[in-house]
């Protein structure tokens, strides 16, 4: 991408305005603040630059786009994934989606399924959190159940919540095989 300097909005300016000193003069004027107001647009692009935010930043952000399920105690990286996802889950409320994306910024790990995968009533649904390696506090429970309800379909209705504290553990191995064979020969006789 093409560095934006004020050179470069001065190459615009007409040469023939260029021999007045005066119109010079003003050209420089308009291209320094054309190339200030360059820079001041980047730091405007918000959204895109998420990855790259304060985390101050992210909480206003998160106050402004009117993220329910934000909490400022967070770590970072679940924060930028929660805003990222906002717009998404704010178009997708009342759906399988909804739930399972705003359960899925925070625990990572968690799956809805509904009654007719599983046989249950209809319109029922399920949870499934991988919790990894801690518990959960009463708040965090009732946080859950929350979330839930605010996203989930207002007919709907959750028949469990399934909390399992499952660690994935990546163990290399190696193995050898020997092989070690005998060969009898036996003459024959005539």
């Amino acid at each position: 991408m093409n560095k934006i300097t004020d050179n470069h909005f001065l190459s615009t300016f007409p040469p023939a305005l260029m021999r007045d000193e005066n119109m010079a003069t003003l050209g420089k004027l308009i291209a320094q603040e054309l190339y200030i107001t360059a820079i001041e647009t980047k730091k405007n692009m918000i959204y895109a630059n998420i990855d790259t935010l304060s985390e101050s930043c992210l909480d206003i952000l998160a106050y402004d786009l009117h993220i329910d399920w934000y909490n400022y105690n967070y770590n970072i990286e679940t924060k930028r994934a929660i805003i990222k996802d906002s717009i998404r889950v704010h178009q997708k409320l009342g759906t399988k989606n909804a739930v399972e994306t705003v359960l899925r910024n925070i625990y990572n790990e968690a799956d809805v399924e509904e009654w007719f995968n599983y046989g249950g009533s209809p319109y029922t649904f399920r949870v499934k959190i991988n919790i990894r390696n801690g518990g959960l506090t009463e708040s965090e429970i009732k946080t859950v159940d929350e979330h839930m309800k605010f996203y989930k379909n207002i007919r709907s209705h959750c028949d469990k919540v399934f909390y399992n504290m499952i660690n994935r553990v990546t163990k290399r191995t190696v193995s050898y095989l020997t092989v070690k064979s005998i060969l009898k020969i036996k003459a024959k006789e005539n």
